[in-house]
């Protein structure tokens, strides 16, 4: 096992803290009692969490050593965005990612 003590006990402190939080959310406090704004704000929670990893991915391509990949990434990516947003259909955004992914892991890389 590869880290020390302080990396670890960050690691058991910072899980502990989510699971009682995910306690306090799910158990103790009901989403009925929560105000109508926090519920709203709830929704967007999981697009800006899948947002996030989708741009610390496509920032650790872009900082790689083939510049030609990345910029295929980033125009596809951008790309997927633009007919989404447009659109506003999320089997068409699934589709779209799904090729752009295989297209990307069979082609380019």
């Amino acid at each position: 096992m590869t880290g020390t003590w302080p990396e670890l006990t960050a690691l058991a402190v910072l899980a502990a803290a989510c699971w009682v939080l995910r306690i306090m959310l799910v158990v103790v406090v009901p989403a009925r009692v929560l105000p109508q704004r926090l519920r709203d704000g709830l929704e967007h929670l999981a697009p800006a969490a899948l947002a996030a990893l989708v741009v610390v991915d496509l920032d650790a391509t872009v900082r790689g050593d083939r510049p030609l990949t990345a910029a295929a990434l980033v125009v596809a990516t951008v790309a997927v965005a633009l007919v989404v947003r447009r659109t506003g259909s999320m089997p068409l955004a699934i589709a779209l990612a799904l090729g752009v992914a295989l297209v990307a892991d069979l082609v380019v890389r």
